[in-house]
């Protein structure tokens, strides 16, 4: 029997946990938690990404749910692209057939790239597992280029120290509005492994100024929890903004927070500002009741991998960006 295809408003309670259950990667497998709670927050966050999605399609095989694709709009992007900009999402059901896999998922995410040309969308994103390499090359053979690997790491703070830092060497604080000028210059001079700088669609300038607005919407309490500024001889000297994910504490019963975003000033390299950001941020968010610590970070970026392995951070995980352009040639 042939895969069936249907577009979809909400899922089963039952369809959700088919197809989560036997997903190719879980989002919170890496945590020392049951099982149990590990499937219902997968299975929670799944249904509240159907239910915000633009559009939304779910494949059945042979009676059973084995693939979801989602388009979600992203207005910040488009904002700051200057063009129509969206999210896709994959999830697939494990399969023993590999070649079947990569049809499977190259039926279900060609269905959406044709609803995003109807739409009108030019850059639109997608993050896989890279275990789930079938579906990496369904998507490529639909037009999506690699753009950025990214490294995951987990820091448990119940099961390891914060290492301890001179405090007067390098001093963290809070950032304030008067550090927007400055935390905006270091953002257009401070990322370079990123997937906006690295892909050919986008403007250098552009990226540069995508991340002075993400750290100035921080700043002004728009996204995240927190920004923290490091000082060397009197100035900012680098940043990392730290963000919570709301929904952990009642679905997996402990919090997790997340380094998301540190750059640091090239003038002051080499003087453990990184390492004492990292440090700090850890401490900041087990204050805030968190347990776990995440962190992403680009596979070619190995001054930062280098920090989180000496921080304690251990591997959680690794996935793949990859984009869809539907405008004209760069």
């Amino acid at each position: 029997m042939s895969p069936v295809l249907r577009p979809v408003v909400t899922l089963t309670e039952a369809e959700i946990a088919s197809l989560v259950d036997r997903s190719a990667s879980l989002a919170a497998d890496h945590l020392p938690l049951s099982m149990d709670r590990i499937r219902a927050y997968n299975r929670t966050q799944v249904a509240a990404q159907v239910a915000s999605a633009a559009d939304a399609w779910v494949m059945d095989d042979d009676g059973t749910t084995t693939g979801l694709a989602l388009i979600h709009s992203l207005p910040w992007d488009t904002e700051q692209l200057g063009v129509p900009s969206s999210r896709m999402t994959l999830l697939l059901a494990k399969g023993d057939d590999r070649t079947r896999n990569m049809d499977l998922a190259r039926t279900l995410a060609g269905v959406a790239v044709d609803r995003l040309r109807e739409r009108g969308d030019r850059h639109v994103s997608i993050r896989l597992d890279a275990r789930e390499l079938p579906a990496v090359q369904a998507v490529e053979a639909l037009g999506f280029r690699m753009v950025d690997g990214i490294q995951r790491f987990v820091f448990d703070l119940a099961g390891a120290q914060v290492p301890t830092w001179d405090e007067a060497a390098v001093p963290v604080r809070d950032a304030v509005e008067a550090d927007i000028p400055a935390l905006r210059e270091l953002s257009a001079n401070g990322f370079v492994y990123d997937r906006f700088h690295n892909d050919p669609v986008i403007p250098s300038e552009t990226a540069d100024r995508l991340y002075g607005v993400w750290i100035e919407n921080a700043i002004l309490g728009k996204t995240g929890c927190a920004v923290l500024v490091a000082e060397c001889d009197g100035e900012p000297a680098g940043f990392f903004l730290l963000g919570e994910d709301t929904s952990a504490p009642e679905l997996l019963g402990e919090g997790v927070g997340t380094l998301v975003l540190i750059t640091v000033s090239g003038r002051f390299r080499r003087r453990g500002v990184a390492r004492t950001l990292s440090w700090a941020s850890l401490r900041r968010l087990g204050e805030r009741g968190n347990r776990f610590c995440e962190v992403g970070t680009q596979i070619a970026n190995r001054p930062a991998t280098a920090v989180y392995l000496d921080a304690g951070f251990r591997l959680a995980g690794t996935q793949l960006s990859l984009r869809w352009w539907g405008g004209d040639a760069a």
